[in-house]
């Protein structure tokens, strides 16, 4: 098996990546030599079927939002977001499961709220923080790149009524 660990002190993370089996039995060991560390995040190898497998055996274990994927105007203004928190985190979300992004800038947030048909905040840099800060809907990988947090994807997953 190859495994590769990485201690991000920096970030108090532990990143583990490998192909699936004993990864979590790593995770582990890794969290008892680090206990201070505030996440541990498992990356996994996937096999990638050859193109005739995928003819012969269509994957049917899509999830609903890529079966039916709309745009990220239809599914914003699909959820009752009562904020811009929440607004923030339905894009969040949007970006990073739906268009599998590892991360975005302030900017794009700014653009697409416009993009979504919503105000843009006056100050996007400033929602942002508030919306980690006060919410816990996103949070920061490094400068100027944010994902969504645990948090923000359970609050969208709520109001999707999932």
């Amino acid at each position: 098996m190859s495994v590769k660990i990485t201690f991000d002190t920096k970030s108090g993370q532990i990143i583990v990546e490998g192909k699936e089996g004993d990864l979590i039995k790593v995770a582990q060991e890794a969290k008892s030599l680090a206990p201070h560390f505030s996440e541990i995040r498992i990356i996994t190898e996937q096999v990638r079927p050859k193109s005739s497998e995928i003819l012969e055996n269509p994957p049917n274990h899509l999830s609903a939002l890529e079966q039916n994927k709309s745009s990220m105007r239809q599914f914003a203004k699909s959820l009752s977001l009562s904020n811009t928190y929440e607004r923030i985190a339905a894009i969040a979300y949007y970006a990073i499961k739906t268009e599998s992004k590892s991360y975005f800038s302030v900017r794009e947030m700014g653009d697409w709220f416009g993009l979504c048909g919503f105000k843009k905040p006056a100050v996007m840099p400033v929602a942002m923080s508030d919306a980690k800060r006060k919410y816990g809907y996103v949070e920061s990988k490094g400068r100027d790149q944010w994902t969504i947090s645990t948090a923000g994807e359970n609050r969208i997953m709520e109001l999707r009524g999932k």
